[in-house]
């Protein structure tokens, strides 16, 4: 996989990722894409500090090129874990997560049995299903409300 379907393949799955809070504990790339949405709102008049920093101030121009450099890509880094991220494999206690909500949902008929088990499960995979369990179940796990109470 190359740099561009690595950025490519992070935009699509930030914009796949669920934004509820519950799951902020559980999966370390919600709290990326906020700290990138946060910091595609501050950067610019960071930048625009730094440049009236160095135009004002007797500040070394390597030190403000360098400071811009960084923090611009700070963001492109985020983006970029989260390509990689969507493209690795899942977890064995996820895969398990993973199994249960789909079976739930075939049961509830929405998605059908799939032969081709030799697909390799991702993260995009799972949010993609966590966000079909939100859609039909009314939860992302599946679980019932009276259940998760008497547990």
């Amino acid at each position: 996989m190359n740099l561009v379907n690595t950025f490519k393949l992070g935009q699509r799955y930030m914009q796949l990722c669920p934004k509820d809070k519950e799951l902020i504990y559980s999966f370390p790339e919600l709290k990326i894409i906020n700290y990138i949405k946060t910091a595609k709102k501050y950067l610019p008049p960071i930048i625009i500090g730094l440049l009236v920093w160095q135009y004002y101030l007797p500040a070394q121009l390597a030190v403000t090129v360098i400071t811009i450099l960084f923090s611009i890509s700070l963001p492109l880094q985020g983006i970029f874990w989260l390509g990689k991220r969507a493209h690795s494999p899942l977890p064995l206690n996820l895969v398990d997560c993973y199994n249960r909500i789909e079976l739930k949902l075939i049961e509830r008929k929405i998605l059908v049995k799939n032969k081709n088990t030799a697909d390799k499960l991702t993260f995009e995979a799972f949010m993609k299903l966590i966000n079909l369990s939100k859609i039909h179940l009314g939860s992302y796990f599946g679980e019932d409300d009276n259940t998760s109470l008497n547990s």
